[in-house]
């Protein structure tokens, strides 16, 4: 069925006319519509033969916008001629044989042609780089720059290295930050404060950022969306909705404070820490929430063992576990008055903070001690450096700790795009 759509070309109109990529989805959702973003990520695809980069990111963040956007590029600047891109759903794949075979036919029949292939969501696709490798290690690739997307890291984590010596690269697709507001034309007449409390109601994802240009809310049915997609990708793996939804509801609940996995799961189904560890985890892996550690500075490692600090990558989510889950009616008016309350409020910068930060920074935990009963939002472990970071609503003198200055960020000084500069 597969090669009958690819023959057919209605998968990919564009081979049969050139103009009709702009009569795409996703291209006509964002022309000339003041909700677009230019992410330029897309700098970061180069077309270049023989080059893989993997996209990794969550769902409804916008990489098949990028995949369409990329062969819009391709046609316009006529670097790969219409004929020569192909658009695949990976969805529609049983298994990564039937991948690997429809992909190399194809290839095959293009010749000696320079080449864009875009495979969407190919984590759809059971031991899908099986395929991939072969393509690689036969030569199918030489002339092909190859663009994939995926929606969980279980098997993207690394890539690069799986493929040693091959032009394989990893490119992480957020929702919009902060500091990408301004870049948004119907944003542009707000300043550095309205623009912050816009982005606690609203977020980053596409869809919550269309919303609110074109009707000032975020409706119902987009909430509803990002919850389907949540526990769609969750059903993929055999998880229990009404565990996950428990788990959802208690990140909520525990914001921006630790959290063990006892309280995790107090009052749940959920008998073993072990099962909270494994639903946490699947959410670190669909790129919809970070785990900050406690760091051990006499180890100079993170301590596992001590609770965690679990934060959504976005706003968004916040309002989907506290509210639309919930079963609130108008979600988003619930949520601007949820944000009324000042601790609420603090949580959230909190979460914007720490979420912005952990897309650059690799080594980064929050600090604790229960001798000193002194306590760090956030640590960033550079080299032999450690800085300290508080998070605060209001600028404020901290004490020193771990024998360094402990730096305070606020909405006056936040840069909206990661944290302040390192301390001395």
């Amino acid at each position: 069925m597969v090669k009958d759509i690819i023959s057919a070309g209605t998968v990919n109109p564009w081979w049969e006319n050139p103009q009709s990529i702009d009569a795409d989805f996703h291209i006509r959702e964002i022309v000339g519509k003041p909700y677009y973003f230019d992410n330029p990520l897309k700098k970061d695809l180069k077309l270049d033969p023989g080059k893989t980069s993997i996209l990794r990111g969550s769902r409804q963040v916008g990489k098949t916008t990028l995949l369409k956007e990329k062969i819009r590029e391709a046609i316009q600047t006529q670097t790969i001629a219409p004929q020569h891109c192909l658009y695949l759903s990976c969805e529609a794949f049983e298994d990564f044989q039937e991948l690997q075979e429809v992909v190399a036919a194809w290839i095959t029949r293009q010749g000696n042609q320079r080449l864009l292939i875009c495979l969407d969501e190919v984590t759809f696709v059971t031991k899908w780089q099986q395929a991939l490798l072969w393509l690689l290690n036969v030569g199918l690739l030489r002339q092909t720059t190859t663009l994939i997307t995926g929606s969980n890291a279980r098997d993207l984590t690394k890539m690069a290295e799986r493929f040693p010596g091959r032009h394989v690269t990893e490119v992480r697709v957020y929702p919009l930050c902060l500091a990408d507001y301004p870049s948004v034309s119907c944003f542009k007449k707000y300043g550095p404060e309205e623009l912050l409390r816009i982005y606690s109601e609203v977020g980053g994802f596409p869809h919550a950022v269309r919303d609110y240009c074109e009707s000032a809310i975020v409706s119902d049915e987009t909430y509803e969306t990002y919850a389907n997609w949540i526990f769609g990708d969750a059903h993929r793996f055999e998880l229990r909705r009404d565990l996950l939804n428990h788990i959802l509801f208690r990140i909520f609940d525990a914001s921006s404070s630790q959290v063990t996995w006892q309280r995790l799961i107090e009052k749940s189904p959920v008998k073993s820490h072990e099962t909270a560890a494994a639903y946490v985890e699947h959410l670190e892996l669909a790129f919809l929430c970070h785990v900050l550690n406690c760091y051990d500075p006499d180890k100079e490692m993170s301590a596992p063992r001590k609770a965690k600090k679990i934060y959504f990558i976005d706003p968004l989510l916040y309002a989907v576990a506290g509210g639309y889950l919930r079963g609130m009616r108008n979600t988003f008016q619930w949520w601007r008055n949820v944000l009324q309350g000042e601790e609420m409020k603090g949580r959230i910068f909190e979460a914007i903070v720490v979420g912005h930060t952990a897309r650059k920074e690799e080594n980064l935990y929050y600090w604790y001690s229960a001798n000193l009963k002194r306590e760090a939002d956030m640590l960033i472990k550079r080299g032999n450096n450690l800085d300290l970071y508080e998070i605060k609503l209001k600028d404020q003198s901290i004490p020193p700790a771990l024998g360094r200055n402990v730096r305070v960020i606020t909405p006056q000084n936040f840069s909206g795009n990661g944290p302040i500069s390192p301390g001395p």
